[in-house]
């Protein structure tokens, strides 16, 4: 009995440590691996300090809804935390680039040939269409599901 009370005051305690950790947005591309998005803010302030280069953002929900933008659109989306889920919005680009609980950021820069992990990333998705607003034009894409 005293031995499992140990577990699950262990169990707990890993638990807790992991439920009061910093959580960030994995960031991807082919750029650095293993960087973070860990600050609120304006996209493109974010990226000047995570990957100054990047061309196009592949934005990506875990409901697997995903926008592309273009640097151009970098200037427009917020990236907020509210409660323990990560969001984009933007009030000026089309509504595809409001995505709830983000799961990863993928960043294609033109000057980087280390890998070509955008293009195999954005390959696991199927394009849905394209929308504009405001002159800005955002890809619509959902991630494949392996059905």
């Amino acid at each position: 009995m005293v031995e499992m009370v140990k577990r699950i005051s262990i169990l707990f305690i890993v638990l807790s440590f992991f439920a009061c950790s910093p959580t960030g947005i994995k960031l991807t591309g082919n750029i650095e691996t293993g960087v973070t998005i860990s600050d609120e803010g304006a996209f493109s302030n974010i990226l000047n300090e995570l990957a100054s280069r990047a061309e196009y953002a592949l934005l990506i929900g875990n409901d697997g809804t995903a926008a592309l933008i273009s640097a151009r659109s970098f200037d427009q989306i917020l990236i907020e935390k509210h409660k323990n889920n990560w969001n984009s919005k933007s009030n000026v680009l089309p509504a595809v680039c409001n995505i709830r609980n983000l799961k990863e950021i993928c960043i294609y820069t033109k000057t980087s040939f280390e890998n070509n992990h955008f293009s195999d990333r954005i390959n696991e998705f199927e394009f849905l269409g394209e929308s504009c607003k405001n002159g800005y034009y955002v890809r619509k894409y959902k991630e494949h599901t392996g059905e």
